[in-house]
């Protein structure tokens, strides 16, 4: 049972400790600096206050000594002269074995040589008692009162109490002014960082001032980085996926209501023979075409959201090489070669690459009905590099050289459906290598499709 109570006050003191409200920063400064203040304080005031009352004895027996010496030298001469001259607030006894002459007011007791404090007639005198030398066996007792004495010290004590309570005041005080001075980044950074929204996240000015503020500046603004590069990539995420619902919904439309058209006649009006070949071949071309529809739209997509990090050191001529190995394979009957190619890599995506290559042979075999592809490359100023695709084809016309890149735009001069998204592709794998993709006249006498992509970072 008590291990349960403790286990509920346990709980109790949490949440009353964290409902409290939090310090400011300045009343912490503040605090620290009287804490700081105090434990300088105490020790230094621990100290003068145990030296008052041994300096002031120190004097008061210096006078002390100083009288006596007087009295020493005069009662050479008399004994009561000496003693009638003390000062008015001293009083003096002289003693030896035949005689005793006792101060004016009190009886001071026979004392050993030295200082010693005694309580006659309830009041503290300080005695001083020394041997006279030129009279052996005498000795002369020399007392003061000490309240003027313990009046000074408790002066002086009160005074120190004073001034260590003041001190303290004062460094709570200055901790608390110059902390304000010491935390105005902080509060600028604050301000900012309040004006941050989901719709405003725009980096926020270079605070300087402090270190520490600085420091969480650059954390602030760096996370800031982060959350818009991931808000942009979500956003283009989004963007990218409504595009491809909104495309496919559009090409996929036609595909799909002529293979439903086909279906349908096929269950209701029972052709031949032939005619059912010939239905059944227009839906197999319909289903490949939405195939390939979806394969070019998921590859731009892709594109869409490439990152930094997808990015590696890429061997242009052993990418063209192996194009065009692959090309040979898929089309026997096409003269697919490597013309001049400059030994060179680049730092790209080697799929992306792959991939455009790819496409541009073959868009110049199925819809140029080339019969020659030639693969080259030639450097350009400002750190580019031209990848060449050329054909002797039927080719592009020159008022199309622009259009053909567009999404679904198929050339004039095809004889073959396709998605119209091949050159999509190559131009958008231009774009991501900081470069462009343009058609020209080919010296084959067909068309030049031109990759240009940047192999240097500037």
């Amino acid at each position: 049972m008590s291990n349960a109570v403790q286990r509920a006050w346990h709980r109790f003191r949490v949440r009353r400790i964290s409902s409290l409200p939090s310090l400011s920063l300045v009343t912490r400064a503040a605090i620290a600096s009287a804490l700081g203040a105090t434990i300088i304080v105490v020790t230094v005031a621990t100290f003068v206050w145990s030296r008052i009352e041994s300096d002031q004895y120190a004097q008061l027996d210096q006078r002390l000594e100083a009288v006596t010496a007087i009295a020493r030298s005069v009662s050479a001469q008399s004994l009561f002269t000496a003693r009638d001259r003390l000062p008015e607030d001293f009083e003096a006894t002289y003693r030896s074995e035949n005689f005793l002459i006792p101060a004016r007011r009190l009886q001071i007791p026979n004392l050993p040589d030295g200082f010693t404090t005694r309580t006659l007639r309830g009041e503290t005198y300080r005695i001083f008692t020394v041997t006279l030398v030129d009279r052996p066996r005498a000795s002369i007792s020399v007392a003061v009162p000490t309240a003027s004495t313990d009046k000074r010290i408790t002066d002086d004590r009160r005074n120190v109490l004073v001034v260590s309570t003041l001190s303290v005041a004062a460094a709570a005080g200055l901790g608390w002014l110059f902390a304000g001075f010491a935390i105005r980044p902080l509060r600028l950074l604050t301000e900012q960082t309040r004006r941050i929204t989901a719709d405003n996240l725009k980096p926020m000015t270079h605070v300087t001032g402090a270190t520490e503020a600085e420091e969480l500046s650059h954390a602030i603004t760096s996370m800031l980085a982060r959350i818009t590069r991931e808000q942009n990539r979500k956003n283009q995420a989004l963007e990218t996926a409504r595009d491809f619902a909104a495309v496919s919904a559009h090409e996929l439309r036609t595909p799909l209501t002529a293979i439903r058209t086909n279906l349908e006649v096929l269950e209701s009006l029972d052709p031949p023979p032939e005619d059912r070949h010939v239905i059944v071949g227009e839906t197999l071309r319909s289903i490949t075409r939405i195939e390939q529809t979806l394969r070019a739209l998921e590859r731009l997509a892709a594109g869409e959201l490439t990152q930094q990090t997808d990015y590696s050191d890429v061997d242009i001529p052993d990418l063209l090489d192996r194009s065009a190995q692959e090309a040979s394979r898929v089309f026997p009957d096409v003269d697919i070669r490597l013309g001049h190619v400059d030994s060179v890599t680049v730092r790209g995506l080697a799929e992306g690459l792959r991939l455009a290559v790819d496409n541009a042979i073959t868009n110049a075999v199925k819809h140029g009905r080339a019969s020659v592809v030639e693969l080259t490359t030639e450097h350009q100023r400002n750190n580019f590099l031209d990848i060449t695709i050329d054909d002797d084809g039927c080719g592009i016309p020159m008022n199309e050289w622009e259009s053909v890149f567009h999404r679904f735009n198929r050339g004039s001069n095809t004889t073959r459906t396709g998605s119209g998204l091949g050159l999509s592709l190559v131009e958008q794998q231009a774009d991501l290598h900081g470069g462009r993709a343009f058609i020209s006249n080919s010296t084959l006498g067909g068309t030049r499709l031109t990759l240009r992509i940047r192999t240097a970072t500037t």
